[in-house]
């Protein structure tokens, strides 16, 4: 994976971090709009960020979210798995002093310390990694890193068609002489879809609770993970409780479209708000 990012972020990383952008003609002052996007999701699974939390943001890219969450946390553990994203970031966000910019490894969030975390958030990042088995071992380590009370909300896919290659053969062609996107079909880009049902097991045996899920069966699936007290674990290969929140109208700028909680259409899987980490 690391190559393959660091290859994107090399060719366009605004394009890559967010698929709404033109290709190679990025509209800077939108890319960083973000702010609605988060409270979205966030809202939507009724959770917030407080002052005094310690977050870990899986998929940094080039800080898009990471901007907002520095904002309101104390502190931000922004994990990605191209240093030549994280470089990016870096360079694009000097006055982010709370933020600890992380390569991670592509499956842990170490060297996180255990129970150390209050939240985690990730966007359009897990539905890109190429095996669930990546999904379902970061599942593990939040179970590791989170402090019990602590949560965290994700987007994953669990709809496998979407992960099927669909670009054209002019599409490619057009990729070849550099006035298109490339990497179209590989795994890193294509992604996977994970099964909730697994990863519900997974969460129970990492003593967290499944507590919500929002939009199953689509690209843009939502979930709420919240760690149990040591004193009451989830039984294992148990679900949480499962909640699906009413429907709501997206703001325009979030880029979800109404409903669905999907971003617009792109003739791709949209890469997000924020990267893999």
């Amino acid at each position: 994976m690391r190559r393959f990012w660091n290859a994107r972020a090399r060719e366009d990383a605004f394009y890559f971090v967010d698929t709404r952008q033109r290709y190679k003609a990025t509209d800077v002052d939108s890319f960083w709009q973000a702010e609605a996007l988060l409270d979205y999701m966030l809202e939507g699974l009724g959770v917030a960020i407080g002052g005094g939390d310690r977050v870990v943001e899986i998929g940094c890219g080039l800080g898009r979210i990471t901007r907002v969450l520095a904002a309101r946390a104390r502190e931000v553990v922004a994990f990605d798995v191209s240093d030549e994203m994280l470089t990016r970031a870096q360079r694009l966000n000097p006055e982010l002093d709370n933020v600890s910019w992380t390569l991670g490894d592509g499956s842990t969030l170490h060297p996180v310390p255990d129970a150390s975390v209050d939240a985690c958030v990730s966007i359009v990042v897990l539905q890109h990694v190429p095996d669930p088995a990546i999904t379902l071992a970061y599942v593990r380590e939040l179970g590791r890193v989170l402090a019990p009370g602590g949560w965290a909300a994700l987007q994953v896919s669990n709809d496998p068609a979407i992960h099927r290659p669909r670009d054209p053969l002019w599409w490619r062609l057009k990729a070849v002489v550099g006035w298109a996107p490339r990497g179209q079909r590989h795994p890193a880009w294509l992604g996977c879809a994970v099964d909730l049902h697994e990863l519900g097991e997974v969460a129970a045996e990492a003593s967290l609770r499944l507590e919500q899920v929002w939009g199953a069966g689509t690209q843009y699936c939502q979930l709420l993970l919240r760690r149990l007290d040591e004193a009451a674990p989830a039984p294992p290969g148990r679900l949480g409780t499962l909640a699906e929140p009413p429907a709501r109208s997206a703001p325009a700028a979030t880029g979800l479209a109404s409903g669905s909680r999907a971003p617009r259409s792109s003739p791709r899987p949209s890469r997000r708000g924020a990267r893999d980490g």
